[in-house]
């Protein structure tokens, strides 16, 4: 006769599933977990747990390998079978891992899909849950709830140009640290952070704001006080490349070069880390960036050097950035290479350079054209026509 208890036969299928996620075998362990919440005999509260691992394997399946039917698959089992075993009245801990958890599902579903619907309902949940569990409850579960709140307020903000939603973001990260303080969990207050710094650039971008772009640097030197380069180098380059950015964005409103300056600095030593070997199209995102940094530089100093600097980096970014890969992001890095070519021809009157700038302009034109992007063919048309007037000009000199 067999007397193994229910609760032993799940967990010998929870420990197997256990090992699995240690593998990255995602959907291995999802359906591991189910078998063991499908054990009978099982108390509601061990079911809701397995039910809940097998959704959470779900969705780390589907963020690890972008597998969106994966996430949409972890969102219906939360919706329909996970909440159902965590009644808010009667186990409301449960109930609010559930709903964050759901609410972390939905918004990266969200930020993967052109439609705003999902980032709508990931909104929608992270306010339920804010509104029934406070700050004194649960204080870092607050936190991290405002933080994940934070991000798809920012997602959608940013996609809609909604400038209200921006600043909702940012009051939600500043809630966060709160509470998320470096003495009491370091890392998360890094990412915290990080979190504050892109919204508060995306911010300040967009209102024109040189007092929020510096709160935003200041959020990113925040950042690198702890995610440093012998802890987490890639995170520490992508910090760089982040304070590289706004750095520019802020230099370009200010006189001096020395914010320039810093900038194009931020972005040598994200590439310290960011290499071609190691991260491809991150190494080439930072060319790109610095290519942009080394020509508002040049541009205000006049200085042709830094011009021709520019121009190296965002040939080095094309190498990486090819129309066969990414065809928007090679025509778009292409058309950076044509301004700073005619920036060039036009300081140094040179010709030769002007004529490689219309040739660029004629490639990136072209493409758009091709591709039906009537806006930009008309800014690549615009851009065509000041570097035929240019070659046109230095020919006759």
């Amino acid at each position: 006769m067999n007397s193994t208890k229910p609760e032993n036969t799940a967990l010998e299928y929870a420990k197997q599933a256990g090992d699995a996620a240690n593998q990255q075998a995602y959907q291995q362990a999802s359906e591991l977990y189910a078998q063991a919440a499908s054990t009978g005999g099982l108390d509601i509260s061990l079911q809701w747990q397995y039910r809940n691992q097998q959704a959470l394997m779900l969705a780390e399946f589907g963020r690890e390998f972008r597998n969106n039917t994966a996430l949409e698959d972890a969102i219906k089992l939360y919706e329909e079978t996970v909440a159902e075993l965590a009644p808010r009245e009667e186990r409301p801990d449960d109930w609010a891992a559930t709903q964050h958890l759901l609410g972390n599902a939905m918004g990266l579903l969200g930020q993967r899909q052109r439609a705003t619907a999902m980032l709508e309902r990931a909104i929608k949940v992270f306010e339920n849950l804010l509104s029934a569990r406070g700050r004194e409850q649960a204080p870092l579960a607050w936190a991290t709830t405002q933080d994940n709140y934070g991000n798809v307020l920012g997602t959608l903000g940013q996609r809609r140009g909604n400038t209200e939603m921006l600043q909702k973001a940012v009051e939600a990260f500043e809630n966060a640290l709160e509470e998320r303080t470096r003495e009491r969990a370091p890392m998360d207050w890094a990412a915290t952070q990080n979190n504050l710094g892109t919204a508060l650039q995306v911010l300040g971008q967009r209102e024109k704001d040189p007092k929020l772009l510096k709160k935003s640097v200041e959020a990113y030197k925040n950042v690198l006080q702890e995610w440093t380069r012998e802890r987490v180098p890639l995170s520490w380059a992508t910090t760089f490349n982040n304070l590289g950015t706004v750095l520019r964005l802020l230099g370009e409103t200010r006189k001096g070069p020395r914010t320039l300056e810093q900038s194009v600095a931020a972005f040598q030593n994200a590439l310290a880390e960011r290499t071609r070997e190691q991260v491809p199209q991150e190494w080439a995102m930072t060319q790109n960036n610095l290519g942009a940094a080394l020509q508002s530089l040049g541009k205000r100093e006049q200085d042709s050097q830094l011009l021709e600097e520019s121009i190296a980096a965002f040939e080095n970014a094309l190498k990486e950035v090819t129309r066969e890969r990414t065809a928007m992001g090679w025509a778009m890095t292409l058309a950076n290479l044509g301004a700073v070519r005619m920036l060039l021809a036009e300081m140094t009157e040179n010709s030769s350079i002007a004529l490689l700038a219309l040739n660029d302009f004629d490639e990136v034109v072209n493409y758009f054209q091709e591709a039906s992007h009537s806006q930009y063919m008309e800014l690549g048309e615009e851009q065509r026509k000041k570097a035929q007037a240019l070659v046109t000009s230095l020919s006759r000199q």
